[in-house]
């Protein structure tokens, strides 16, 4: 705190201990001077500069370090994790920088209202440039899953790591999860989707300015998702590519097992008789019924008992197993027979459809690289989704060397994850510099 003298409890003190009182007597005028000009030199000493106004960010609202991690300790966490997820050992050698990570609170909205948001972002700790690489997690109805809540599940903590080969990597907890808890999530909702993610990506770029941050931007992004995360990945990229050009350059994404025809899926979904992943359809529709994107009741579309227990499996309190294990995976049993057999016709079902249409993400010509990657016995997202959207870009004339379509043989929907997710970041690596 500097030195005691200046302080005047401290120099009367002293003062006391060194005079007797007929010398305090003689000398008061003495002391009261000294005071005055030891008053006199401290504000001289302790004036500072003006500071500079505060930053006024547009997006960034508060962020928290909560974690880091030296090189070396990230060395021996991905290779007890290969024993594992097999593979993961051929990340190591490329693992070059310890990492910071936050939790970051951002401006957002949702349906034209602002919202606070929040999000996870890894740094690494070096005075270089990085770019951004932004994973979109898959379909979640479990409240403490969320990248910010949950960063220690197996995908998360990958992609953490993965800041020690060079990125600054982001991930959005999506609206009803974080920050945003209180609400439901929009399930496949890309208005919504498009937004967090764009928005925490430069609240990001906001928060590597801080003085705080050794770090810097430079201007590059990547962009990866699988399942839910894939679709949102190529609607994110979609959005950059049209209302971002400056902001948000993309160099490459990687989508991974998503759903891109949402009218395609769900004939895919109606025509089976048994379907391992009963929630997707319950928590598309419950979300827009609960949004008042669609005004008939839950009944409408599936029978009971299951209609009546679909606003409690979605509160976020149950994970996808739990929710799936409380509805059933025979599609007859689940479904209306009239949804079941008129959802292309029915006036009954005309917003249903066009909230399909609106939240499907169709082909255009890209600027950056795009590898549709997928499980060829993937059961919950079919291979051929990604096998429509491939030919979509391809019809467009879109070269094959921009606009990639690679199977996994034998990978499901839950066995493929660490591969596309290990593979994705190997090609990142190939790119980035």
């Amino acid at each position: 705190m500097g030195n005691s003298y200046f302080y005047p409890e401290n120099l009367i003190r002293t003062t006391m201990t060194t005079w007797n009182s007929c010398s305090i007597k003689r000398h008061i005028s003495e002391i009261l001077i000294i005071l005055f000009v030891s008053m006199i030199l401290l504000n001289l000493s302790c004036k500072k500069e003006p500071e500079p106004d505060p930053v006024l960010n547009d997006y960034l609202v508060s962020y928290e370090k909560v974690n880091n991690y030296s090189a070396s300790f990230i060395k021996i966490l991905l290779n007890t994790m290969n024993t594992v997820y097999p593979g993961i050992d051929s990340l190591i050698e490329d693992v070059a920088y310890g990492i910071d990570l936050y939790v970051i609170k951002y401006n957002t909205e949702y349906k034209g209202n602002p919202i606070v948001a929040s999000g996870l972002v890894t740094i690494p700790v070096a005075q270089e440039s990085f770019p951004i690489l932004s994973f979109q997690n898959g379909t979640n109805t479990f409240k403490l899953n969320a990248p910010t809540v949950n960063p220690s599940e197996p995908m998360y903590t990958l992609l953490e790591m993965m800041a020690s080969h060079g990125y600054i990597v982001v991930m959005a907890d999506y609206l009803g999860f974080g920050e945003t808890n209180s609400m439901l999530h929009p399930y496949y909702d890309k208005t919504s989707t498009n937004k967090v993610v764009m928005d925490l990506i430069l609240a990001t770029q906001e928060l590597i300015k801080d003085k705080d941050i050794k770090a810097e931007f430079n201007n590059k992004h990547f962009l990866m998702g699988y399942s839910q995360g894939g679709w949102a990945t190529l609607a994110a990229l979609k959005e950059a590519e049209a209302n971002y050009k400056g902001k948000i350059d993309v160099v490459a994404a990687s989508c991974g097992a998503g759903a891109y025809d949402l009218t395609a899926m769900s004939d895919y979904v109606l025509a089976q008789e048994i379907y391992p992943g009963p929630l997707y359809l319950p928590y598309f529709i419950y979300s827009r019924i609960t949004s008042g994107e669609i005004a008939q009741p839950l009944t409408k579309f599936f029978k009971e008992p299951f209609a009546a227990r679909i606003p409690e499996l979605f509160n976020g309190n149950y994970t996808n197993s739990e929710v799936d294990e409380q509805l059933t995976d025979t599609i007859s049993y689940l479904i209306t027979d009239e949804l079941r057999l008129n959802l292309d016709t029915a006036p009954d079902f005309a917003s249903l459809r066009a909230a399909m249409v609106t939240n499907s993400v169709p082909a255009w010509d890209p600027a950056a690289l795009i590898r549709f990657v997928h499980g060829t016995s993937d059961l919950n997202v079919p291979p051929v989704q990604s096998e429509i959207i491939y030919n979509q870009f391809v019809s467009l004339g879109v070269d094959i060397s921009r606009v990639s379509l690679i199977p996994m043989p034998g990978a499901s929907h839950s066995s493929g994850l660490m591969p596309w997710g290990i593979s994705s970041v190997l090609w990142f690596d190939s790119l980035k510099d």
